[in-house]
């Protein structure tokens, strides 16, 4: 692991954010989003929130995850608050993002942001992502994209020996979203579950299948809790999901390795 992660100083706001203007050249291969119903709102500052003071909260354990004084590459960095985070515990991060007005709000907290759609094979040759990481994060990520397979294949190049990627995904059996199906409603909301973005649905099942045929060795699971009910007894929450993670898990955490 990289020991000079906290290294140098600060970089100007322009250095940060180089990848807009290093990317002026790609942005015609950028995919225009799909018209949203009105009530729905659209683009990554929406996923922006303040962490809380608890060991359950999403941002905190992507934090922990990721750990101390790594390299990190964030994948979908919105706003950076979770960058803020990582930041906080001493890594370098790089941020991308394919939103310039999140992205704009994120070179303000990373070391660097790139401006990028992940859906296209294009972003891993931008120059300013030519280094290696620790860690490359993708908190809630794969689930916009048509082919997240081929972007965590595309991601092992950019990972150093021994590096690992946090992948978390949120799990459409959850049994909130059972009760609301068995209703016969599916009702796609700006975020969560049925976030109108999602192109992709997983359960913790195909979520392992497409980690292992991607090339990766899963090295921890863990089911995180979220949703309706559960701001109480949280403890007891965690307990049901940690034994039955396909039906009390929100979200699915993992953190996988490259199979040499």
């Amino acid at each position: 692991m990289a020991n000079n992660a906290t290294g140098g100083s600060s970089a100007s706001l322009s250095d940060q954010f180089t990848g807009l203007q290093s990317l002026q050249s790609l942005q015609s291969l950028e995919s225009k989003p799909a018209a949203a119903s009105p009530h729905l709102a659209v683009g990554s500052c929406r996923y922006d929130g303040e962490p809380t003071d608890d060991r359950f909260d999403r941002a905190h354990l992507l934090q922990k995850y990721v750990g101390q004084n790594h390299r990190v590459l964030e994948l979908g960095c919105s706003t950076g608050f979770i960058s803020r985070l990582l930041k906080q515990n001493g890594c370098y991060v790089v941020g991308v993002e394919c939103d310039p007005a999140a992205a704009s709000r994120a070179a303000t907290i990373c070391d660097q942001v790139v401006l990028a759609d992940l859906n296209h094979v294009a972003w891993t040759r931008i120059e300013q992502i030519q280094e290696r990481f620790d860690v490359v994060l993708m908190g809630d990520v794969l689930e916009h994209l048509v082919h997240p397979g081929e972007v965590l294949r595309s991601v092992r190049q950019l990972l150093l020996p021994g590096g690992a990627v946090i992948i978390s995904l949120p799990n459409i059996v959850h049994w909130s979203q059972r009760l609301q199906t068995s209703l016969g409603r599916f009702d796609y909301q700006s975020v969560g579950l049925l976030d109108h973005t999602h192109l992709r649905f997983f359960t913790q099942r195909s979520a392992r299948a497409l980690i292992v045929r991607s090339g990766y060795r899963i090295a921890e699971f863990y089911p995180m809790i979220g949703g309706c009910f559960t701001s109480r007894f949280r403890p007891l929450w965690q307990g049901l999901a940690n034994l039955r993670p396909n039906l009390f898990g929100f979200q699915l955490l993992f953190r996988a390795q490259p199979v040499e």
